[in-house]
């Protein structure tokens, strides 16, 4: 019933094109639809697979899979994990006992080896890893070359948090006891804080040129969000309403204009004017959620307090372009890349363009 239902609503969809389009000319219009379980059987529909692909996980590796829907390869390491890229295009292999972790791209070509007990963390684009130890006391950065840097300044206490920007150029990592850190590809720290009151960092955001970020911080109490204009070494902080027990999203573009998914509002926050604007949205529940940014267009997914999950497509500084909720869906993740969204359900795929 559950796939027919779905089914039935993005084959209504699919027959027409575009699905939205707004008096600004905004244009969102579907390219293709699957089933994960079967991903194979999708039919591609036209695109450029060279410049856009995407890694659709799997308990046992992932799919590379191109913009157009088309599968390239299953990619598996046997007894070993694997984390990818966003793209798919390169992905490294470690294991739950070991003492190395690799590199290789899409191709199984390898690039480098390095010995490691720790957890990596990868970029989207591959240029940083964090390597992280099992109790989490001990973070170090290796770059794309699997050149290795180590900070003092990132030992010694409980990581809370590890984030990277959306294109993965930069990262950042926080602390149980209100320390955070913000790094890019070459291992250099270009901003540290600490925040307000020495609260736990909860989550980190960075823009794709490293010259803003958004911290999430807080305890049991009081959460606040503190907004960093890095290029100014300079910040501020606001307050909200209640303190979120679990992770929540936030994204933040080259502009330092983000967007924070507060529980029943979405903050649109301005770095650099320092302003904060609240909207009221569907009451999001405890649960995976999600917020990226293209420019002034940001993608917001969260499981809904009244079930099912929502998606909405947002304009900073206009509001909601496009809102649909999946009754069926108990989480929804995306991927944004270019003007290519990928939506993914429990089991269901489904790929949008949009222009502007």
């Amino acid at each position: 019933m559950r796939y027919s239902i779905i089914g039935l609503l993005v084959g209504i969809l699919l027959g027409f094109s575009p699905v939205f389009m707004t008096h600004t000319g905004f244009l969102l219009t579907p390219l293709w639809y699957g089933s994960l379980q079967k991903i194979q059987a999708i039919e591609a529909a036209p695109g450029n697979d060279e410049k856009m692909s995407f890694a659709v996980t799997t308990d046992s590796g992932y799919y590379y899979i191109g913009a157009s829907g088309l599968v390239h390869k299953f990619i598996t390491a046997g007894d070993a994990f694997i984390k990818s890229t966003s793209d798919g295009k390169f992905y490294i292999t470690y294991k739950k006992v070991g003492n190395e972790i690799a590199l290789y791209n899409a191709a199984n070509e390898f690039f480098w080896k390095l010995p490691s007990t720790e957890y990596p963390y990868i970029s989207p684009d591959g240029s940083i890893i964090i390597l992280l130890t099992a109790d989490g006391s001990s973070a170090r950065i290796a770059d794309f070359n699997g050149n290795v840097y180590n900070h003092d300044e990132l030992n010694g206490q409980f990581t809370t948090t590890v984030a990277f920007s959306q294109k993965g150029s930069f990262a950042g990592i926080g602390f149980i006891d209100g320390r955070y850190y913000i790094c890019n590809n070459t291992g250099q720290i270009i901003y540290k804080g600490t925040s307000p009151s020495s609260t736990v960092v909860k989550g980190i955001a960075i823009d794709d040129t490293g010259k803003y970020a958004l911290v999430h911080c807080g305890n049991s109490s009081k959460d606040y969000v503190v907004g960093i204009n890095i290029t100014r070494q300079k910040s501020f902080a606001y307050e909200l309403s209640a303190p979120h027990h679990v992770k929540t999203s936030m994204a933040i573009n080259t502009y330092g204009k983000a967007l924070f998914l507060d529980f029943d509002r979405l903050l649109e926050i301005d770095i650099k004017g320092k302003d904060v604007t609240p909207y009221d949205i569907i009451k999001k529940r405890y649960g995976q959620s999600q917020v990226s940014g293209n420019d002034d267009i940001f993608m917001i997914s969260y499981p809904a307090d009244a079930g099912g999950s929502v998606w909405y497509v947002w304009q900073w500084g206009k509001g909601a372009l496009y809102k649909r909720e999946f009754y069926e869906e108990p989480f929804l993740h995306h991927i944004l890349s270019h003007n290519i969204i990928l939506l993914r359900g429990q089991d269901t795929l489904m790929c949008f363009s949009y222009q502007q």
